[in-house]
């Protein structure tokens, strides 16, 4: 999962609750030594104490970079969109992060967004990072839909909606996502 914000470590949270073995990539210092205290850089009730457990049984991992030895075949990209001074999302973000999976991509890899990014950022920025390695890859959008305070429980009960580069995308993101929840929607396309 890269990007530990509140997205991406109350999802890689929950994703080692459910038996995966998460490698969270952070580039803030301050979240990466909150972790290493095991406690999140936010509050959400019972956190600190799951992130302990898990952290402890290894099934969550987190490092600045893509550690070059983790053999991952999902990658789900959570990292920040804030507005910019025009009122609209930076995407540097969304670019370095997608680029740093293109070193790592291997043939059925699969792609996930979940972001906050408008329509067609997918398709249109990280697509094209992830097409010049030449490879096949599996691409999919997740929206997040959590709120403060509640984003455990959730990530748990909420029906994820899921869209694919293709219907082969959907289906395994799906499939992924029903770890998590009991109903997952999904929908036509990418967008």
């Amino acid at each position: 999962i890269i990007g530990l914000g509140y997205v991406g470590l109350t999802l890689a949270l929950s994703m080692a609750e459910v038996g995966f073995v998460v490698q969270g990539v952070e580039v803030r210092d301050e979240v990466i030594d909150s972790l290493n205290s095991y406690r999140a850089h936010f509050y959400e009730p019972g956190m600190n104490e799951r992130i302990s457990r898990v952290v402890k049984n290894k099934r969550l991992l987190y490092s600045k970079d893509i550690p070059s030895n983790f053999n991952a075949s999902v990658y789900v990209i959570t990292v920040g969109t804030p507005l910019n001074e025009d009122k609209k999302s930076r995407l540097d973000m969304v670019k370095n992060a997608t680029d740093q999976v293109s070193h790592y991509l291997k043939k059925d890899d699969l792609i996930i967004m979940r972001s906050t990014v408008k329509l067609g950022v997918t398709r249109s920025i990280v697509m094209p990072i992830l097409d010049k390695v030449g490879c096949e890859y599996d691409i999919a959008f997740a929206p997040e839909r959590t709120l403060a305070g509640n984003a455990l429980a959730e990530i748990r009960s909420l029906p994820q909606i899921i869209g694919g580069g293709n219907n082969k995308s959907t289906i395994r993101a799906s499939q992924l996502f029903q770890f998590l929840t009991p109903t997952v929607v999904r929908v036509s396309d990418i967008e």
